[in-house]
């Protein structure tokens, strides 16, 4: 892995992988990482549904790929810096948008974009779209991926996508990195035995936890864990995700994930982020 992971984040529809991307990134956020987190799917943007307090602030990820060139300067003014989260960023598609909102872009011009992501942040979170052969951004950043967290539920339907998407993971371009497969979203009652025989090499789980489907579904997904004994187990499942990404650091003392939210002395990276923002509301 480099120094500067890529990491990504994919499976099946419905199986919390962008609220996972929110709380990893929260939790990689408290250990004064500078996260940038780039949610790939133009059918339904996330972004305006994490942090609508800012929807009007967002520039489209749509846009940034359509630029006649791509630099760093770009990048950072695209990127949308989260209130009250100087360690946190956020690019997506805007509200709005959809997969043919803007002109097509070529695999060169999503290298660029990973390229430069990597270049500038601690971490880069990619939250994928499921049908990745119908995004190409998905596509690249599975081939570029240091990691890749595959997301499984314990239903049907999600045996059935993952064969249909077995032949394309197969491909040597995606052979390269770690891949973490993860049980998801696992509800009290399902046989998570059997289907991790089925899926197979299932490192952990994820359980279904009601208040934070809530906190999806209110908009609040930038709120602490909630309490309980599935948030609890949540939490060590989100943990063993960081210990993963960066487990030199885990071991060191660190304010906890809800404090990512809170005042801290503003990053480098974000501080410039912050300066182009408030250029552009002048």
């Amino acid at each position: 892995m480099s120094n500067k992971p890529l990491i990504v984040l994919w499976g099946s529809p419905n199986s919390g992988k962008t609220i996972a991307t929110v709380k990893l990134a929260q939790a990689l956020a408290a250990h004064r990482k500078n996260v940038l987190v780039i949610f790939s799917d133009a059918l339904c943007p996330s972004v305006a549904a994490i942090v609508p307090g800012q929807a009007n602030e967002q520039k489209s990820l749509g846009e940034l790929l359509s630029l006649p060139s791509l630099a760093q300067e770009d990048l950072l003014h695209y990127s949308l810096a989260l209130k009250g989260s100087p360690h946190l960023a956020f690019l997506g598609y805007k509200k709005g948008d959809h997969i043919f909102s803007y002109a097509d872009y070529s695999r060169e011009r999503a290298v660029d974009l990973l390229t430069l992501a990597r270049h500038t942040a601690d971490v880069v979170l990619v939250d994928c779209a499921s049908y990745v052969s119908s995004y190409l951004l998905s596509t690249v950043a599975l081939e570029l991926a240091d990691v890749i967290f595959r997301f499984h539920n314990c239903d049907l339907k999600s045996l059935m996508f993952y064969a249909s998407y077995l032949p394309l993971l197969s491909d040597a371009r995606f052979q390269h990195a770690e891949t973490i497969p993860i049980l998801s979203n696992v509800k009290p009652g399902q046989d998570n035995r059997a289907y991790s025989q089925v899926v197979g090499g299932i490192r952990f789980l994820l359980p279904h936890v009601a208040a934070l489907e809530q906190q999806a579904l209110e908009a609040r997904l930038m709120d602490p864990l909630p309490s309980g004994k599935d948030a609890t187990l949540y939490q060590e499942g989100i943990s063993h995700m960081m210990r993963l990404i960066i487990p030199e650091d885990v071991q060191k003392p660190h304010k906890s994930p809800a404090a990512a939210t809170g005042k801290a002395s503003v990053a480098p990276w974000f501080k410039k982020q912050l300066e182009h923002w408030r250029g552009d509301r002048k």
